[in-house]
């Protein structure tokens, strides 16, 4: 083991690292998503929201994050002032527990307790598909 960075509270659900890998991002059950320098081991920015992160996700330009948790909600973010800026009612009953976007970043999809995966437009935050 090289490093040990601790700054969660609550389990780690995901974690997404960067393609030039020099960064990581890590989603807590705590509420918080941590952005960690993997050079120098230490936190870069926190991202906080009421809710159990359960995934969080890169857009393929990693300028922005895809997050979800116990909320319902996905949420973006734009990575360089730490905001949301946009929220999509992901799901009517039960959380969302997981999260995949296209290489290309046009579309992505969520499942989660209700069985349910649906397929997304990125730009659009429109759900395209619901497969049972």
């Amino acid at each position: 083991m090289e490093a040990s960075m601790k700054e969660h509270r609550g389990i780690v659900c995901s974690i997404q690292i960067k393609k030039n890998n020099e960064q990581a991002v890590s989603a807590s059950a705590d509420g918080s998503c941590i952005i960690w320098d993997l050079e120098s081991f230490t936190r870069v920015m926190c991202l906080f929201e009421s809710t159990l992160f359960k995934q969080v996700v890169y857009h393929p330009e990693e300028s922005q994050l895809l997050t979800t948790g116990s909320n319902k909600i996905i949420s973006y973010w734009v990575i360089f002032d730490e905001q949301a800026i946009r929220m999509l009612d992901g799901s009517d009953e039960g959380e969302i527990n997981a999260l995949a976007i296209t290489k290309k970043g046009n579309y992505f999809v969520s499942g989660g307790e209700n069985k349910v995966v649906k397929l997304w437009g990125y730009d659009e935050g429109i759900n395209y598909y619901i497969g049972i």
